[in-house]
C-alpha cells in the first residue's frame, strides 16, 4: 500500500499493511528545540522555519519525515495580505485578531486579550478580519491538487479551528469561563460570532482544497487530567450544536474525515463527539482519567477512530525502555482491527531526546505491521522491563 491507501484503509476500520503514521500537523508536530536536536543527531542540515509561533512548531523537512515514515502531508492557508507577523524584542507579537502573545520559556502565552474589558455592545461592534479574504487561499488549491495527484501521501488540512480557544484568545480564559455563567449573553454572542467567522473561513478554504484532502481538523480542549473542563450539561447544550453546525458545513464541502482534537479526559464525551459528526479523536491523552486505551478500543473501536494515544505527557522525556513499553501498549490496544493513526499524540515537546523520537516512530513502523502480533509485542515489553530491572 502507499501512504494514502494506508490512511484510507485504517479510517474505514480495515487493517492496512501497517499503521498510518502522522506528524507535522498543528497538534501533532515537533517543537523547534526537539527538531534542532534531531537534526544534529542525524547530521542533517535544515533552516528552522516556525509555522506556529505560539507552540513554536518547526516545519520538518521531507528527508526527516521519510526517515520517520510519515504518511501525511499538510495544507495550510496563507496569512491574509494585510497582516504581517512581527516579533518584538521583548518577545511579544500580535495575531491578526489583535490578541498579543508573549514568549514564556519554550512557548508563548496570551498577554493581551482585546475583548477582555468590553461590554456586550462593544463586542458586537468589534470587527474581526475578513475570513473569506482571497489572499488566504491563493495557490493552496494547486498545492493540494499537486499533492493529491502527483504524490502518494495522504493529504490533510492543517488548521484546527476552535470555539472556546478562539474565545479565550479574544476575551481571556478566566473572563470567558466566568462569562458562561455570569454573562451568558456575552458568552453565547461571542460563540456565535466565532462560529460565523469559522464558517466564512471554511467556505473559502474547503472550496479550494476539499476535493483533494483525506482528513480535516477541528477541536477544543474539553478535558483536564481528572475529567471534564466544563459541565457536561452545558457542553451538550451550548457546545455540541455549534460544533455540529461547523462540522456539517465542512462536510458539505468535502468527503474528508473529521479529526477532532481535545486534550485531557475524553471518555465522557465520545458520544457527544459522534453526535457532532467526528470520525477521529485526538490525542487520546494516555494518562488522563478514563482514557484507558484498551477500554476505549473495546467500547468505541468500530464507531470512532483514534489518533495518537502514545504517552506524550508521561514518558517521552524518560529512558528509552520506558518509552518503548508504553508505546507498545498503545499499539497493542489501539491498532488491531484498524481505526488507528499512529503519532506522537500531541506535539513532540522540547525535552524529548532525539533517540526517543527515532525509537517512537521505529516502533510504529516495526510493530504496527498487520496483522498485529500481540505475542511479539508482549515479548518485547517483557524484555524491556527486564532491562529496567537490571539498570535499576
Amino acid at each position: 500500500m502507499n501512504s494514502r491507501d494506508r490512511v484510507t484503509s485504517a479510517l474505514a476500520y480495515n487493517e492496512p499493511d501497517g499503521l498510518p503514521i502522522d506528524n507535522n500537523g498543528f497538534v501533532s508536530g515537533m517543537h523547534e528545540a526537539a527538531y534542532r536536536d534531531l537534526l544534529k543527531y542525524l547530521n542533517i542540515e535544515d533552516e528552522i522555519r516556525i509555522y506556529d509561533p505560539v507552540q513554536r512548531l518547526a516545519e520538518v523537512k521531507d528527508e526527516v519525515k521519510n526517515i520517520l515514515g510519515i504518511d501525511t502531508r499538510y495544507i495550510y492557508p496563507n496569512p491574509p495580505a494585510d497582516y504581517k507577523f512581527i516579533e518584538n524584542p521583548d518577545g511579544t507579537f500580535a495575531d491578526e485578531f489583535g490578541t498579543v502573545y508573549r514568549k514564556v520559556g519554550y512557548y508563548a502565552d496570551v498577554y493581551y486579550a482585546p475583548l477582555k474589558e468590553k461590554t456586550l455592545d462593544e463586542i458586537r461592534a468589534f470587527k474581526l478580519p475578513d475570513p473569506g479574504d482571497p489572499s488566504r487561499f491563493k495557490g493552496i488549491g494547486k498545492k493540494a491538487e499537486n499533492l493529491c495527484n502527483n504524490t502518494e501521501y495522504s493529504v490533510w488540512a492543517g488548521p484546527v479551528n476552535s470555539l472556546f480557544y478562539f474565545a479565550w484568545c479574544l476575551r481571556g480564559l478566566e473572563v470567558f469561563m466566568a462569562d458562561l455563567y455570569a454573562e451568558p449573553k456575552i458568552a453565547r454572542y461571542l460563540m456565535d460570532k466565532i462560529v460565523d467567522w469559522n464558517i466564512g473561513f471554511f467556505e473559502g478554504f474547503y472550496s479550494e482544497i476539499g476535493q483533494y484532502i483525506d482528513v480535516f481538523w477541528i477541536g477544543d480542549d474539553w478535558g483536564v487530567q481528572e475529567g471534564p473542563l466544563i459541565s457536561p450539561a452545558y457542553f451538550r447544550k451550548e457546545v455540541v450544536p455549534r460544533f455540529k453546525k461547523m462540522i456539517s458545513f465542512i462536510k458539505s464541502r468535502t468527503d474528508a474525515k473529521c479529526c477532532y482534537h481535545t486534550c485531557g479526559s475524553v471518555y465522557w464525551c465520545i458520544e457527544d463527539l459522534l453526535e457532532m459528526g467526528v470520525d477521529i479523536v485526538h490525542p487520546v491523552q494516555a494518562n488522563a482519567k478514563g482514557n484507558d486505551t484498551d477500554k476505549l478500543k473495546l467500547n468505541y473501536g468500530k464507531r470512532i477512530c483514534f489518533h495518537g494515544g502514545t504517552n506524550n505527557q508521561g514518558v517521552f522525556h524518560k529512558d528509552i525502555h520506558t518509552l518503548t513499553i508504553d508505546t507498545l501498549k498503545r499499539i497493542k490496544d489501539l491498532a488491531p482491527g484498524g481505526g488507528y493513526i499512529f503519532s506522537s499524540g500531541h506535539n513532540i515537546q522540547a525535552n524529548m531526546p532525539p533517540e526517543n523520537v527515532l525509537r517512537l516512530f521505529e516502533l510504529g513502523r516495526k510493530y504496527g505491521k498487520y496483522p498485529i502480533d500481540r505475542e511479539r509485542i508482549d515479548e518485547k515489553i517483557k524484555e524491556e522491563k527486564e532491562y529496567l530491572k537490571v539498570e535499576n
